[in-house]
């Protein structure tokens, strides 16, 4: 067994009696708002309901509800189908380039309703998860988007089995085990960006992690280096082999990340590289509010690491533009908006749209930003008009609900309410946004009503 490994099952042995930081549980109380809204919006969506009647098809003993719905099937359905639908309209929050709520909380809600845990278990098992899936995302310092990997597929398993560990709390023998389990249930690529396998992609990370547990706990072994080891996951991952699988991840328990780096809300139902450039536009449009028949060209700088993961230069569906840098780059500039009404065939396909689609050209800088591996320092648009004139947006770093700009409980409420009032009525909404801001003090899932969109 290597270090890494031995070190990541000594934490997670520590974490259901382990102190917590201060400042923990608002984190996650903010990661289970903004994932339970994102899912129940994604409810209905095409993935969503194919996902839904996939597991319908198979029979599963009644053990969670789905989506905090009716319906119940096995924990790990109910894991998948839910985490499918948080992340249907990519609206779900990230942390260190991985989706992290809309994986890990399905699959906690899931598996602490059958467990019948409490609030301040499943606050553990979300730090849990959190810090683990953090740690094996920072062992590797380069980008797993340059080998088409989707890091939230190939590692939000390890957060999940990170998660379930402190629910069932695991022996150590049993972590080591999941952990390698988990590399069996571990995949996902770039290339089903723009589709339904995209979110599907996430749903199996939270099934295949939860079973790996299940699998764990009916005495099922694993390779003890089949995470770490040299001919191991993280290693058969890397894109230059320069990922640390040697040494111990002593920072765990003592180097919190979800103090550090916190959650990074979406302001747009778009892809995280988006965002930025999403600001850009809508401010351009609502600043000067162009004539967008007199736009010669948009040059729209965004950073190499950024451009990567919008690979869809000409998108004809909902599901491409939200991978797209000119269909955020043309709605931000032709609406002052870019959101549900804006993420549908026939407004992506209306001729305006695709005209200036047809004329934003990406300007690719370089991952620069002093803070984070990527991004650019900033990122900047400018509109050449065709008088020769030159409109350029603010420069725009951190949007509104970044980490380090986040936003107050009243803007988290507001994007609540969006997602999930046209689907269960104002006040049924209002009172799970407020019931959900203390996570802790649920006595068991069971205090969370069910919730059954129209």
């Amino acid at each position: 067994m290597g270090e890494l490994t031995r070190s990541i099952a000594d934490f997670l042995c520590s974490m259901p009696d382990r102190p917590l930081p201060d400042g923990a549980a608002e984190v996650v109380g903010i990661g289970f708002c903004d994932a339970i809204g994102v899912m129940i919006a994604g409810c209905g969506e095409p993935v969503h309901i194919a996902a839904l009647t996939a597991m319908r098809a198979r029979q599963s003993r009644p053990e969670s509800r789905i989506a905090l719905g009716p319906e119940r099937c096995i924990a790990p359905d109910a894991a998948m189908v839910g985490a499918v639908a948080a992340h249907a309209l990519d609206y779900d929050d990230y942390a260190y380039s991985n989706h992290v709520s809309a994986i890990l909380v399905p699959a906690i809600l899931a598996e602490a309703e059958h467990l019948g845990a409490d609030g301040d278990a499943m606050l553990r098992a979300y730090v849990a998860g959190y810090e683990v899936w953090r740690t094996l995302m920072k062992r590797e310092p380069d980008d797993f988007y340059e080998r088409g990997w989707h890091p939230t597929a190939v590692l939000g398993g390890f957060g999940v089995v990170a998660a379930m560990s402190v629910l069932h709390r695991l022996t150590r023998d049993q972590i080591v085990n999941a952990l390698g389990l988990a590399v069996a249930h571990g995949g996902g690529v770039m290339g089903n960006f723009g589709s339904m396998a995209k979110p599907f992609q996430g749903g199996h990370a939270a099934q295949g992690g939860m079973s790996s547990v299940r699998l764990a706990l009916a005495g099922m072994d694993a390779g003890p280096d089949a995470l770490d080891g040299a001919n191991g996951f993280l290693r058969a991952l890397s894109p230059h082999q320069r990922i640390d699988t040697a040494t111990p991840a002593d920072m765990l328990g003592h180097d919190w990340g979800i103090i550090d780096e916190r959650l990074n809300i979406k302001r747009y139902p778009t892809v995280g590289s988006s965002q930025r450039s999403a600001d850009c536009a809508t401010r351009l449009h609502h600043d000067h509010a162009p004539d967008i028949d007199a736009i010669e060209r948009v040059c729209a700088h965004i950073s190499e690491k950024h451009i990567r993961v919008m690979p869809i230069h000409a998108p004809r569906t909902a599901l491409e533009a939200k991978f797209s840098l000119e269909f955020v780059v043309a709605a931000g500039l032709i609406s002052g908006e870019v959101g549900f009404d804006q993420l549908t065939d026939a407004y992506v396909q209306r001729p305006d749209v695709q005209r200036l689609i047809a004329r934003v050209e990406p300007v690719v800088g370089p991952d620069d930003d002093p803070e984070f591996l990527a991004g650019a320092r900033a990122d900047i648009i400018h509109l050449h008009m065709r008088d020769g004139s030159v409109l350029s947006s603010p420069e725009v770093t951190r949007w509104r609900g970044h980490a380090r700009n986040p936003m107050t409980t009243g803007e988290l409420k507001a994007k609540f309410m969006d997602c999930s009032a046209r689907r269960i009525g104002e006040t049924e909404a209002s009172a799970l946004f407020d019931r959900l801001q203390n996570i802790r003090g649920l006595r068991t899932v069971a205090d969370l009503p069910v919730i059954a969109p129209a």
